[in-house]
């Protein structure tokens, strides 16, 4: 079936021959195979077109003959089988590279939280009163694997979203902390805000626990923000102690620990819509209260990734 919509954004390349035969210490000196406590394992996320016409994620990997095979992936990432216990496929044109990630790079502020505790975060509404009319955009979001995304800095002509899309834009931007860090696209997601974004979309998700699967936790972050947040597990239990998230990744059982849900912080509220003319891109802006930041800009697209969204955030400059 040929493969719609992609987005290339690997981590590293997985060799399997090697680590079939490797093994490595954990953290608390056990020992087990490298393949299981690898952190950066080539995890490319994408969509494809399977048999009855539906977009579908799949994770790509190599088969022994070195070809690209696209995976189906459930509702929690992980990796489906059919009754013979054999992964279950979706045709792809797509090529696995060995090309590695630039570095993360983004700017992060020295910004103190306090204690966190557990709530429900509150339905927003919308706040955009202007007299423009809703923007007729349908979701022709395509990913190539190399969308030129727009700088923060970029303009374009006004429009509005229906208050059902400002709703769920204002709820993203009040993720808990989120004001922590600045970041163009090209920059990568920044850990610290990832760590509490990982705690939201979980209580978002409504699958409330303590422990949870790698795969869900990352795909999620993949949905939020349009791209593979780099070193996300290796990195997550430094940066989530620096920024107070309650969240922590165990190595050896590759799960995360959620001890809390964030209780609500910053309160947006938008007062412009930008449409950037390309690939469902919009400028967001919007005022700020409940930090010490006043004014927010962020660059959004509109796409598929996560249904109960709709939107993915591209770039985020706070002032």
């Amino acid at each position: 079936m040929k493969r719609t919509i992609i987005l290339s954004l690997a981590l590293v390349v997985l060799i399997t021959s090697v680590l079939a035969a490797c093994t490595a210490k954990t953290d608390d000196d056990s020992t087990s195979t490298t393949e299981a406590n690898l952190d950066n394992v080539g995890t490319e996320i994408g969509f494809e077109t399977d048999e009855n016409g539906e977009e579908v994620a799949v994770v790509y990997e190599t088969d022994k003959k070195g070809n690209t095979i696209a995976i189906k992936l459930d509702k929690d990432g992980n990796k489906m089988k059919n009754d013979k216990g054999e992964y279950v496929t979706v045709k792809t044109d797509y090529k696995l590279t060995t090309e590695p990630p630039e570095e993360n790079d983004s700017t992060q502020s020295n910004d103190s939280t306090e204690k966190l505790t557990t709530t429900t975060t509150e339905k927003p509404t919308g706040t955009t009163k202007k007299d423009i009319p809703n923007t007729s955009s349908k979701d022709t979001t395509k990913f190539e694997g190399s969308d030129n995304v727009p700088k923060t800095d970029a303009t374009g002509k006004e429009v509005n979203f229906s208050e059902a899309d400002q709703s769920i834009l204002k709820s993203m931007l009040e993720v808990p902390y989120l004001y922590l860090s600045n970041y163009e696209n090209s920059d990568g997601v920044p850990i610290d805000i990832a760590c509490h974004t990982a705690v939201w979309m979980a209580e978002h998700e409504g699958n409330i626990r303590n422990t949870y699967p790698s795969s869900p936790i990352v795909l999620n972050l993949f949905k939020f923000y349009g791209q593979t947040v780099v070193n996300f597990k290796t990195q997550c239990n430094e940066f989530a102690a620096d920024s107070k998230a309650p969240i922590s990744y165990n190595k050896k059982n590759d799960t995360f620990n959620i001890s809390a849900f964030t209780k609500k912080k910053q309160t947006v509220s938008i007062t412009k819509i930008e449409d950037l003319g390309d690939n469902n891109f919009y400028k967001v802006t919007g005022s700020v209260k409940g930090c010490n930041k006043r004014k927010v800009i962020a660059i959004v697209q509109k796409n598929k990734l996560d249904t109960s969204l709709g939107f993915s955030i591209k770039a985020l400059k706070w002032s």
